[in-house]
């Protein structure tokens, strides 16, 4: 009986919209990851409406370009799916993570409307269920434990921590007042990686791989939901846009180190490919020759060319692929013919004319 084991990136603008499809014969279940910007989500419901319902529904964290299209989703008369089961770290989750790190109330706007929180609440649908505190949190389970979701497919969280969580915390309703949830990324290194950034003209993998590199500390960020699924012996990471010491400390309880690296089938690039979420640390832990990247390049014209030369520099030898949901300037930039042939790569696009993209985990 046929198996199936896929991860579509469906165009999302900059963000996420991840969609899991796991199964035997016809019968196959769905977890969906972020639902991009407004306009995106529009575009997708359709397509939602035809999946019925969702094993697993995931709002990784509260930048706009993973949660704005929520927003839209719970402003529908008749929401197009059902779910089964719902991941989403509230202001409450956030709130009681960093008291059980004993830390004292922090007084919050009253007058902030959490849009994504009060749609759930309306839907009726289980919120954060495999996880007894309430909160979607490393620390809410025992390490390394694998959370069944059905027929098979289990989960493994690697972030957020509860230390990740309550960095947030204080600054939470100036995080979602803007454009009702939030309309920017007010990532601390955007301006870095500007200035930095190689534009046109010949890739230097090595100079790229060997520039400094600087960690993503940008609060929102390093509260992303991010996991391994894993169906069949194959293994995905998604990884929202997590900070990269979280993601090298849970694959570390897992049991990676330099000499025995965690076996993945394919990872989604956390960030979109921001060189502040990948670093040599986390790539020397993985085993891992497939990577993803979910954007279209607008506002910070990811993925940065510095993340792409450590992945290839970090294992020069074998093949590898690198996929993309788009065919913008920083993805087409990396279809070289010299380039690939040196560093042993290929690059998987969307056909012409069309974003999204499915991959055969």
């Amino acid at each position: 009986m046929p198996t199936t084991f896929q991860l579509t990136m469906h165009p999302a603008s900059e963000g996420d919209a991840l969609q899991l499809a796991w199964g035997q014969g016809g019968q196959h279940h769905h977890a969906w990851i972020d639902l991009g910007r407004t306009r995106d989500y529009k575009q997708l419901r359709a397509h939602l409406h035809e999946l019925g319902t969702l094993a697993l529904l995931v709002f990784s964290h509260i930048d706009a370009d993973h949660i704005e299209g929520a927003v839209a989703l719970f402003k529908d008369a008749e929401l197009p799916f059902d779910a089964e089961r719902v991941w989403f770290n509230a202001r409450l989750q956030h709130e009681q993570a960093y008291q059980r790190r004993g830390g004292n109330n922090v007084p919050l706007s009253s007058n902030q409307a959490e849009k994504v929180t009060a749609g759930l609440l309306r839907t009726g649908w289980p919120l954060n269920g495999a996880f007894p505190s309430g909160i979607v949190s490393v620390e809410s389970l025992p390490s390394g434990a694998a959370i069944p979701i059905a027929s098979g497919l289990q989960v493994r969280l690697l972030s957020p921590s509860d230390h990740k969580l309550g960095q947030l915390l204080p600054e939470w309703d100036d995080t979602l007042k803007a454009a009702k949830v939030r309309t920017t990324d007010p990532d601390a290194v955007a301006s870095a990686i500007a200035d930095g950034r190689v534009r046109l003209g010949r890739l230097d993998v090595q100079q790229l791989a060997t520039a400094p590199f600087k960690r993503d500390d940008t609060k929102p960020n390093g509260a992303s939901i991010a996991f391994i699924a894993e169906f069949e012996g194959k293994r995905v990471l998604l990884g929202a846009d997590a900070h990269p010491d979280i993601l090298e400390e849970s694959l570390r309880t897992l049991g990676a180190s330099k000499q025995s690296r965690y076996h993945l089938d394919c990872y989604k690039v956390s960030h979109h490919g921001s060189k502040a979420n990948t670093s040599p640390e986390l790539l020397s832990l993985i085993d891992c020759t497939r990577f993803a990247f979910s954007t279209d390049g607008s506002r910070h014209q990811h993925p940065d060319p510095e993340t792409i030369a450590r992945i290839l520099t970090a294992d020069p030898y074998r093949a590898k692929t690198l996929y993309f949901n788009s065919r913008h300037y920083e993805a087409q930039l990396w279809n070289n013919k010299p380039l690939m042939d040196k560093w042993n790569y290929t690059c998987v696009y969307p056909a012409k004319g069309s974003s999204g993209l499915t991959i055969d985990i």
